[in-house]
């Protein structure tokens, strides 16, 4: 049962990516207010080990005008599953292919805003794919070793929080193999 109810809800606005909308919500204690929802499509991600590197991309982002370090990743179309976007995105990204793939995570990025779910995956990435940027993607495989980019992320070299995330669940997978 929720704790809050919704007494209506109206759309103020929507892109390519996302549908904005108000709901008029109750709270708990009787108090009505106005509620922001900003809901974005699920997106799946994936850190990719080949041999001792990370598969990365340097990906320009708009919004702060630089180029940033990431994990492949994308959203999810309608009727995939999250793995299949994680190796899709992969394979148009870097032109890898992703082998013995495991779940790192699901969470909700920005629960105070939106539903949208992010689905994290690590597995070994083998060349042999083929690399098809979306038109207006501007990114540059990276390929990075591993024990440096831990050493960016203790830093703060590292902002991309998706991939913060990734590196911080496969850090004990790494030290079992060996890796790190």
């Amino acid at each position: 049962m929720p704790r809050w109810k919704t007494k209506g809800s109206r759309k103020i606005g929507e892109s390519t990516l996302f549908v904005m909308k108000e709901d008029e919500v109750v709270m708990p204690g009787g108090t009505e207010k106005t509620y922001t929802v900003i809901d974005f499509p699920d997106f799946a991600g994936v850190l990719p080990v080949y041999r001792d590197q990370f598969v990365m991309v340097s990906n320009y982002r708009y919004p702060v005008d630089q180029h940033v370090i990431e994990i492949p990743a994308g959203l999810i179309d309608p009727g995939e599953e999250p793995l299949e976007t994680a190796r899709r995105e992969l394979e148009e990204e870097t032109g890898f292919l992703l082998k013995d793939p495991v779940e790192l995570c699901t969470y909700n990025p920005v629960a105070s805003l939106n539903v949208q779910v992010a689905h994290l995956y690590m597995g070994r990435g083998e060349r042999g794919g083929r690399k098809k940027l979306d038109d207006g993607e501007d990114m540059e495989v990276c390929l990075m070793d591993i024990r440096e980019v831990y050493d960016m992320l203790e830093r703060g070299e590292l902002k991309h929080p998706h991939t913060m995330i990734a590196l911080f669940f496969a850090r004990p997978i790494l030290q079992d193999e060996g890796l790190l």
